[in-house]
């Protein structure tokens, strides 16, 4: 049976894809790319983060939850993945390549039950944090919704902000 948790959980990625389309409204393709300050992401370069490392999918991820027992979660912090290929896609392409992500993650969330949402990862980068390294499937997409998003958005309205976009 599906969950209450889960429809609140792809609901929240939803919300936070509405969110980040509301940043990125209005932005120009020549202000997107530009960084607003040396050490700080481009527009661009936040999406092409967003997309993720190429040939991965977050979905996949998530299925470990299901598949594995405790399976260990890497992920790489602070990767812009901003490779020839992506730089050469135009804002509309990237944007589509974090809706395609999110939405997946959304779907797949949306279906599942309190059971399948409980199972457990190993994941290291948590280790610091109140979750702690063991944290549930429900866990890893809230701190994705909670916190990962939210900073992203954050930082494109920042660089709007800054570059008078």
């Amino acid at each position: 049976m599906v969950s209450q948790t889960a429809a609140s959980l792809g609901e929240g990625l939803e919300g936070k894809l509405r969110e980040l389309g509301e940043a990125l409204d209005g932005i120009g393709e020549e202000k997107a790319a530009q960084r607003p300050a040396d050490a700080e992401w481009s527009c661009k370069e936040v999406l092409s983060h967003l997309m993720g490392d190429e040939g991965e999918r977050e979905v996949d991820r998530l299925q470990r939850f299901l598949d594995e027992d405790n399976p260990l979660i890497g992920v790489v912090v602070g990767l812009p993945y901003y490779t020839p290929a992506r730089q050469a896609m135009s804002l509309p392409e990237l944007r589509a390549g974090v809706w395609k992500r999110y939405e997946e993650m959304a779907a797949f969330v949306s279906g599942l039950s309190d059971e399948q949402l409980e199972r457990g990862a190993r994941i290291p980068l948590l280790k610091q944090t109140p979750i702690g390294e063991q944290a549930t499937l429900a866990q890893w997409v809230g701190v994705v919704t909670t916190f990962h998003l939210p900073a992203h958005i954050d930082q494109v309205k920042a660089a709007r902000n800054t570059l008078g976009a």
